[in-house]
């Protein structure tokens, strides 16, 4: 969930109008947490009085945090500094009718993939075998899971506390029989997995190439894959074609050929660049 007016008309209230033209970010509710990411020319003092000021506007909200940096490093996670309320960063996050329990400071989150994780879900046929290369807390697998009848699904994640939470939050939504969870690197480990998989989930924009590459060791004919990327584009519609011609030639230098069934814009996140993902179908593997 997302409050965007919200951020600046505090802001204005507290600090005055100058500081509110500074301020863009949105809010983003993860449970009962505020997140608000620290835009880079204001320093971190100034977010103390509108944390206080959003705990009365939005009594749902027991905690408010500061992201101060942006996603970075293999486990994808964030700095945070503590703004207002229980100085608590655990939290139960509800998305598709399924319950999320994590830790918005050692995990990556994101509620802007609410609508990829359901729109993954519709498309599963059932008893499909799935892998999610970079599953975090299990969202992708879970919700796939609930919805989308597999016979299996296999997560890996590198971050050890996402890897915990995602094992907890089967558990919670009573899919823990159809996941194995494991931690480590899914570049490594994915290569020498024994099984082939129906569908292969890559959420995770900065490994493309590196994924697919990791992923072309598993697939069969008819496997659908669905990765993640970065693309430089003038607008939604661009990103899009520009996704799937780079994912379709990428694969093809793998002596395979592949079916663009659909994609995604999930959001913009630079002036014309853009986080997309798409899918697509395995139709020949090169002998």
């Amino acid at each position: 969930m997302s409050e965007e007016p919200l951020l600046r008309r505090i802001a204005e209230k507290v600090l005055g109008s100058d500081y509110a033209k500074l301020i863009w970010r949105r809010i983003e509710i993860v449970g009962d947490i505020a997140i608000i990411r620290k835009p880079f020319n204001l320093s971190e003092d100034i977010f103390k009085v509108i944390g206080e000021e959003l705990l009365k506007s939005l009594s749902y909200v027991k905690s408010v945090w500061l992201a101060i940096t942006p996603v970075y490093g293999i486990e994808r996670t964030r700095s945070y500094v503590h703004l207002a309320g229980e100085k608590r960063s655990e939290t139960v996050y509800k998305e598709h009718g399924c319950i999320f329990k994590l830790d918005v400071t050692k995990v990556y989150i994101s509620p802007v993939l609410g609508y990829d994780h359901m729109r993954i879900a519709k498309q599963i046929r059932k008893s499909e075998k799935i892998l999610n290369m970079f599953s975090g807390f299990g969202p992708y697998s879970i919700i796939a899971s609930k919805y989308g009848k597999p016979s299996y699904v296999l997560s890996i994640d590198i971050n050890e506390h996402a890897v915990k939470y995602a094992r907890e939050n089967a558990e919670l939504n009573k899919v823990a029989f159809l996941n194995e969870i494991i931690h480590g690197d899914a570049l490594l480990i994915v290569p020498s997995l024994q099984r082939k998989f129906d569908r292969i989930l890559m959420p995770f924009p900065d490994l493309f190439e590196k994924a697919i590459e990791a992923a072309m060791m598993i697939v069969k004919e008819e496997s659908i894959v669905h990765p993640h990327l970065f693309i430089e584009a003038r607008n939604k519609r661009e990103a899009l074609i520009k996704s799937a011609e780079t994912v379709k030639k990428f694969i093809e230098k793998y002596g395979a050929s592949a079916e663009i069934i659909g994609g995604h814009v999930i959001r913009g996140v630079a002036p014309h660049k853009y986080h997309t993902t798409v899918d697509v179908v395995i139709k020949k593997i090169g002998k």
